[in-house]
């Protein structure tokens, strides 16, 4: 008798604890899914002095990879004429991406960049931004053209571009490591709008259009990003 109503017991336990461990699981699952996930150190201020230019080597990662692009006037290019003589910063996105730290931190970082950049016009015509939408199928050449005009103010050393198709653009995707996968709407938070899981990635690209740095959320910043820049100038004019 008992060993039966220990066995009981021990049942009712076990029952319990499972259902005391399904609700902390649930619970869990629900903070994560209406949380609010930490800002990105590119929208405010850089917690800390990052190094001098000047005093650092960026080593060469890889070779850049060229492609078939399209502007923002339609016109037909090749990444690598878009580069020619310039320092790149180089960004893919999509134009309906709504994660604030994805796509709306790459824009507003190299925003800042080219603010600072049009203070200094000497060294502004040594650098390009580029911008490459993987959403070919909904950013045209009218789409990002108005994203153009609203981040790069006129400025030609800002391109918004985009591809005739996904044929063309997946070797520029696959060069770049970028291997963003599409959410069908109906598994989307964006009603009626289908979306791209991606990691966020913004490339550095010397004169010989070799990647000198990648730059992923936490460290996609303008103070960090300026100093590199800085940094590749004079390691250029070391060389001349």
């Amino acid at each position: 008798m008992l060993a039966k109503s220990s066995a009981h017991h021990l049942a009712r336990m076990i029952i319990t604890l499972g259902v005391v461990i399904i609700c902390f699981c649930l619970s869990v699952m629900v903070h994560a899914s209406t949380s609010t996930p930490p800002r990105a150190p590119g929208w405010g201020e850089l917690a800390y002095e990052p190094p001098a230019p000047g005093t650092y080597e960026l080593p060469v990662i890889k070779l850049a990879t060229d492609g078939e692009v399209l502007t923002s006037d339609s016109s037909p290019s090749k990444l690598f004429d878009l580069m020619s003589g310039k320092i790149v910063f180089l960004s893919f996105i999509f134009t309906r991406c709504t994660d604030e730290n994805g796509c709306p931190l790459a824009n507003a970082v190299l925003y800042k960049v080219q603010a600072r950049l049009n203070q200094n016009p000497d060294l502004a015509n040594k650098v390009s931004l580029l911008t490459v939408s993987f959403d070919p199928e909904y950013d045209t050449p009218e789409v990002i053209s108005a994203m153009k005009n609203f981040y790069s103010e006129g400025s030609a050393s800002w391109q918004f571009l985009t591809t005739r198709n996904l044929d063309e653009l997946q070797p520029i995707l696959n060069g770049y490591g970028q291997y963003p996968v599409r959410v069908d709407h109906h598994y989307t938070h964006n009603e009626g709008v289908d979306e791209y899981i991606h990691l966020l990635r913004v490339y550095l690209i010397d004169l010989q259009k070799q990647i000198r740095n990648i730059y992923s959320v936490s460290f996609l910043h303008p103070d960090i990003l300026m100093n590199d820049l800085e940094t590749l100038l004079m390691e250029s004019r070391t060389n001349q």
